[in-house]
């Protein structure tokens, strides 16, 4: 709602009530706390003699990254949330990068390799590439947007012959998922 009001504010379309009860004049931005606030808040409505020439002119305000105003405006990173589904039944489909990258442990766990554990390995050292041969667990929020994007069938145990995962596929060390007893 508020978003089609400045467009059309914009625009010069036409004057809604709602945004000629604001100020008419733009307000500074006097600290920090006043950018965390809400949309509104980076809202000024000016009729400076710069701007265009119209009754009133609406523009949000940016900060600018400087030496005294270090805020920088956060660009959005690239995510993987995507869910699929089927056009022609309407299901749930796998997304294949995750079972690729990937792998689901028995106990709801999802463990995954190192990035760039091949690439460039004549530059890196030998405990660099000690570490990148190792697997990495991920934590609880990204197991549950993998656990979304995969269907009932890839979260079933899998049992494989000569599987490297098998010692990960039991949690051992917590009370509560103990199968075998503690040896004192």
């Amino acid at each position: 709602m508020l978003r089609a009001i400045v467009c059309i504010a914009a625009r010069n379309l036409t004057r809604p009530s709602c945004v000629s009860r604001l100020a008419a004049t733009p307000k500074p931005i006097d600290s920090l706390s006043d950018l965390t606030r809400s949309f509104s808040t980076l809202l000024r409505i000016g009729n400076a003699p710069g701007q265009l020439r119209t009754p009133f002119t609406v523009t949000a305000q940016n900060p600018k990254p400087s030496i005294s105003n270090p805020v920088a405006v956060q660009l959005p990173q690239p995510n993987r949330t995507v869910i699929k589904f089927s056009m022609r039944s309407g299901k749930r489909k796998s997304v294949k990068p995750v079972m690729k990258r990937f792998k689901r442990l028995d106990w709801g766990g999802w463990i995954r390799t190192k990035a760039g554990r091949h690439k460039h390995m004549w530059k890196k050292s030998a405990g660099r590439k000690r570490r990148l041969r190792q697997h990495v667990l991920v934590n609880s929020q990204q197991a549950t947007l993998l656990d979304k994007m995969v269907t009932k069938y890839w979260k079933r145990p899998r049992h494989y012959i000569n599987d490297p995962y098998t010692p990960y596929h039991t949690r051992e060390e917590f009370r509560e998922t103990r199968r075998k007893p503690v040896k004192y």
